[in-house]
């Protein structure tokens, strides 16, 4: 049977830059290991249930041969469930593996939603309140009196550090009622203060940290976001923090996706935020990974083929180490080319602020390390719990001099 990767996203962000990296990585790696691909927007997809199969069409023609991994790039804060999910739920339902899923995406489109997903599961979390309706927003004023004050306002569906406000009190909540759009709904939140300003962006790809950037605010604002200005570093991370993101991504179940953490003076975690459409300029740059060539990389991973023979692989591992005393490691197909962790580490998952747009121009992708759809070696870098406070103080003095 023969392989097909379809690449799948919307004309409004077609042109930004995490998707024509993604679509250059996926042209590279399925040219380079025989595999069918095709990049496709979402308004030229028809739908269609014919003689009760479902199938579709493009540009007036039937697609006859349909492709086993789809991944998705859709604009989180503008998706609508009688649109786009319906064309990502109908890939789904003919048997395609997408990356993320139509339920992974629906988990972040809204603020509130992907806390009530975490909610339950031990995820430190800042106590946060919402509401039903467009217009309620005047009675949680009162209503949010419990998490005192400044407490910060966001608007449920927001993205890039947008509708994002810091109440300094019961009047000026008052006075926000008035200007603000009420289309979609707020939440209230807690103030983290010793967060003010700062975050770190964690991105995942397959359930694994590939790295994490401090975002930090230049001018004094609570929001960290690039897209309004704020610097990005490399950071390390403690192994906390990592199994935090890791869970986070395995509860809301997204295969890619950029997690934002708070810090607390203890050196702990909280979660601020999940995206399910992670931009990634800023973190190319600031931590120098091909973002989009380890995306494309797990893509074909996922593919039936590749899937077969990876269990073939374990199945040959347990079975030698049901005979031997060595240490079990995954062992090397012929040529040299190392199996993707992924295969010694495979994470069980399927699929907030949206993708930030940052300002600068994007430098120059890093090289492939091979043309093996595998997972690339990443930095080892320090596990213990580290305080951003010391890398702040010590790196944001060089940002401003």
């Amino acid at each position: 049977m023969c392989s097909r990767v379809w690449f799948v996203t919307d004309r409004r962000i077609s042109q930004e830059y995490p998707q024509l990296q993604i679509l250059r990585a996926l042209k590279e790696r399925c040219a380079d290991e025989d595999v069918e691909f095709r990049s496709l927007l979402m308004d030229q997809i028809v739908l269609t249930i014919s003689e009760g199969q479902l199938g579709l069409r493009v540009e007036q023609e039937l697609v006859t041969s349909y492709p086993q991994v789809v991944v998705v790039r859709v604009p989180t804060p503008w998706v609508q469930s009688d649109s786009d999910i319906t064309v990502l739920r109908h890939l789904e339902k003919m048997g395609c593996r997408l990356i993320n899923r139509p339920q992974a995406i629906l988990n972040c489109v809204n603020k509130f939603w992907t806390f009530q997903e975490l909610a339950g599961h031990g995820v430190p979390l800042p106590d946060t309140f919402s509401y039903g309706g467009h217009d309620n927003f005047r009675k949680m004023i009162d209503e949010a009196e419990p998490l005192g004050y400044p407490v910060v306002v966001k608007n449920a569906r927001g993205h890039r550090g947008k509708a994002v406000f810091l109440a300094r009190d019961k009047h000026h909540l008052t006075d926000l009622c008035h200007l603000i759009r009420h289309d979609t709904p707020y939440l209230f939140q807690e103030y983290v203060k010793e967060s003010h300003g700062r975050d770190v962006r964690v991105v995942l790809v397959g359930g694994r940290v590939i790295g994490s950037m401090l975002r930090c605010s230049t001018d004094g604002r609570m929001q960290s976001n690039c897209s309004l200005g704020g610097v990005g570093m490399m950071c390390p991370l403690s192994e906390q923090g990592k199994q935090l993101a890791i869970e986070v991504s395995n509860i809301l179940g997204m295969d890619v996706c950029g997690i934002d953490l708070l810090q607390l003076n203890d050196g702990s975690f909280v979660v601020c935020e999940a995206n399910a459409n992670v931009g990634f300029i800023a973190f190319d740059q600031a931590c120098g990974i091909d973002v989009a060539g380890i995306v494309a990389d797990y893509a074909l991973s996922m593919l039936p083929s590749r899937l077969t023979r990876k269990m073939s692989l374990l199945s040959v591992v347990s079975s030698t180490s049901e005979t031997s005393s060595e240490p079990e490691v995954c062992p090397v197909p012929a040529g040299g080319s190392s199996l993707p962790e992924a295969v010694c580490n495979m994470s069980v998952g399927s699929t907030s602020s949206e993708s930030d747009p940052e300002l600068a121009e994007p430098s120059q992708s890093s090289p492939r390390q091979s043309s093996a759809p595998n997972l690339p070696d990443l930095p080892v870098r320090p596990d213990p719990a580290y305080n951003f406070n010391t890398l702040l103080a010590n790196e944001i003095k060089l940002l401003t001099e």
